[in-house]
């Protein structure tokens, strides 16, 4: 994890143990959601927020207006702590450090699947199931379609990957083939 993004995770930490105490959990990834969307929206609050050169009391006053009065105190002071220690500018990550969280805590995962054609139903019922099965948690998939991968599937869950795709089993047999010795005159 680089440091920005463990830096973060400490902050989603604190949050996710402060909204579970208040029990507001759900109501504070929403409007974290929501918070999130509207800096992905906004390049210029982004590029605001990550400028050493605005101070952070206009940082403050730029997110106390941004949130408004709906977001709940845990959320509110979380943004503005990160304001007041200089780490606005990593606000865009700290959605997604609070889901992986959450989602640890609830017992569920995240599987990236990348496959050479979109996969039907059978399929990804089959897969949902043995991923659950091998890592014990709930199995959300996010699909894509990489045509490159010309078969199989390509599944990453936090920091593991399974590749079974065509090709890489491929390059596997090309590292083989280039490093079997010919001998002369067979």
């Amino acid at each position: 994890m680089a440091s920005a993004e463990l830096v973060v995770h400490r902050y989603a930490m604190a949050l996710h143990a402060l909204s579970g105490e208040a029990g507001l959990r759900e109501q504070v990834e929403v409007q974290l959601a929501e918070l999130d969307g509207m800096l992905a929206e906004n390049e210029d609050l982004r590029k605001q927020l990550s400028n050493p050169r605005v101070g952070r009391g206009a940082k403050r006053a730029v997110l106390t207006d941004l949130m408004g009065s709906a977001v709940c105190d845990a959320l509110r002071r979380t943004v503005l702590l990160m304001t007041d220690k200089g780490r606005a500018g990593l606000l865009p990550l700290l959605a997604g450090s609070y889901e992986a969280i959450a989602m640890e805590a609830e017992g569920r995962a995240l599987a990236k699947v990348a496959s050479a054609a979109p996969l039907d139903d059978p399929t990804r019922i089959e897969l949902t199931t043995r991923l659950s099965a091998a890592t014990g948690k709930q199995i959300t998939l996010e699909e894509t379609v990489d045509e490159s991968l010309l078969g199989g599937l390509r599944v990453t869950i936090g920091s593991r990957m399974i590749d079974g795709s065509l090709k890489r089993r491929l390059e596997m047999l090309q590292q083989r083939m280039l490093s079997v010795p010919l001998t002369a005159g067979s």
